[in-house]
């Protein structure tokens, strides 16, 4: 493994460790967050509990 791909495999790791929301909080691996619900692409509805004990990666993108 050359040393690029530790320096980049470090930062994807920090950027993922230390999420800071807008209103300044941040988030750590293994916290908990507030449950909440969201359509899934089939249009069922899905809860962020429905995943409990599992890791999920949330992706949000706005298009506007």
């Amino acid at each position: 493994m050359g040393v690029r791909t530790i320096i980049i495999a470090a930062v994807i790791f920090l950027l993922f460790l230390f999420m800071v929301t807008p209103a300044g909080a941040v988030y750590l691996v293994g916290d908990h967050v507030n449950d909440f619900t969201l359509p899934d692409a089939y249009g069922n509805q899905v809860s962020l509990y429905d995943y409990q004990d599992r890791v999920v990666a949330l992706v949000f993108w706005f298009s506007g």
